[in-house]
């Protein structure tokens, strides 16, 4: 399996075919392969939310992280063919609130819209801490000041709006894959069979939110089918094969992680990480661990910045001002737990957001313009049942925690 992603980020990388262009969003792209679109998915799925993943997956046992993360994987394909499906009935290229706008009502467009925004607010909040709290790690001092100084160097580019951004997400997102496996390869064989049985029933339930949270890209799901026009068939392989490696990835990281480090986990793995194995391997993970959450920060920012504009109709100045200072207030009231945060947002918002996908989906199969024959999604019950049951739960679940 490694050597097969190695493979396809060569495949991607050195790929210089041209291709034609579509009009997406405003913005001329080139149509992308199927290599390309499995590593968009792939991309945006594998951010920050692996750092949280070994803390949470500790604290429940390992046997039950690892067993979560492969069930809660298999949630999110059904929930992402799904999403594809609505994709390839629709004639207009458009995000999850448009969809649900044309096939429920508005008022699950602005339901969905609700949800997104906060969800995105929540999300850029979470990278705040973590950079705070790493860069305290390797530099030393308070954590709080260190997520000011990341919260004013990238609400900078955020403000710029500069595109280079999205190339730079590319390259950091392929290093932090390559990064993740490597440091799992180490620890694997470092592991405490101790480590390795420990059950803790009490929160057999904590991993929900999180595994959600690094699970979760539905946005790369309509971005894919907009550069894959009229190819149903190489729609649905890149979301097989882009919804999978990061299940693999997470998988075999968090294994290893808790593998070696047991209840020590910290709430950012690479932390911990660095006090167990040296400042040469500190500086390195926490490193890297810096880039790919102000890269994915960056790139939150851009995005929930352009939705405004675009989705919302909101002015480009209110849009920046927005994105930029709300994050930064949740941060001064006092919202600064990594983990917490990670946990409300994949439970509750996506939670919210995975049930009104299966709703749009049943709509969408009644009313959608044109077929999809070729995609071959032909059992629409069979997935949104254990979909239904699994984000219902988790929406519940943390609800009852919040109150």
């Amino acid at each position: 399996m490694f050597f097969r992603l190695v493979f396809l980020c060569y495949n991607i990388f050195m790929n210089h075919i041209d291709h034609p262009v579509v009009l997406h969003r405003g913005v001329y792209k080139k149509t992308a392969t199927t290599s390309e679109a499995v590593f968009m998915i792939t991309g945006m799925t594998i951010g920050a939310g692996i750092l949280g993943l070994p803390y949470v997956i500790a604290r429940s046992g390992l046997a039950v992280g690892l067993m979560m993360i492969l069930l809660w994987g298999l949630v999110m394909l059904l929930l992402n063919l799904m999403l594809g499906d609505i994709a390839v009935r629709t004639k207009e290229s458009f995000q999850l609130p448009g969809f649900a706008g044309k096939y429920v009502g508005p008022w699950a467009k602005y339901l969905l819209s609700a949800v997104i925004i906060f969800s995105g607010f929540g999300t850029l909040l979470a990278y705040i801490i973590g950079e705070g709290q790493v860069l305290a790690e390797i530099f030393g001092g308070l954590p709080f000041w260190w997520s000011v100084f990341f919260w004013s160097i990238a609400s900078f580019f955020v403000w710029m709006g500069l595109q280079t951004v999205k190339s730079a997400e590319r390259i950091l997102s392929l290093s932090v894959i390559i990064l993740i496996i490597g440091l799992a390869i180490f620890l694997l064989p470092k592991m405490s069979t101790a480590n390795l049985v420990q059950i803790d029933f009490a929160n057999f339930f904590l991993p929900f939110g999180v595994i959600l949270f690094a699970m979760h890209a539905t946005p790369s799901i309509a971005e894919a089918h907009a550069l894959l026009p009229g190819s149903e068939r190489r729609f649905k392989k890149a979301i097989i094969f882009g919804t999978l490696i990061p299940v693999f990835v997470y998988t075999v990281f968090a294994l290893a992680v808790v593998g070696f480090s047991g209840l020590s986990t910290t709430e950012l793995a690479t932390i911990g990480l660095g006090r167990a194995l040296g400042p040469v391997v500190s500086l390195i993970a926490n490193a890297f661990a810096v880039l790919a959450m102000g890269t994915c920060f960056m790139g939150m920012g851009l995005a929930l910045k352009q939705s405004l504009m675009w989705d919302h109709k909101v002015s480009r100045h209110l849009a920046e001002i927005t994105v930029i200072t709300v994050p930064l207030l949740l941060f001064l009231f006092g919202f600064r737990s990594f983990v917490e945060v990670l946990d409300v947002v994949g439970g509750l918002f996506i939670g919210i957001e995975a049930l009104l996908i299966v709703l749009i989906c049943y709509q969408a199969r009644k009313k959608g313009a044109l077929g999809a024959s070729r995609y071959g999604f032909n059992y629409f019950w069979l997935a949104a049942i254990p979909v239904l049951i699994l984000f219902l739960v988790a929406t519940i679940y943390s609800v009852f925690k919040m109150f």
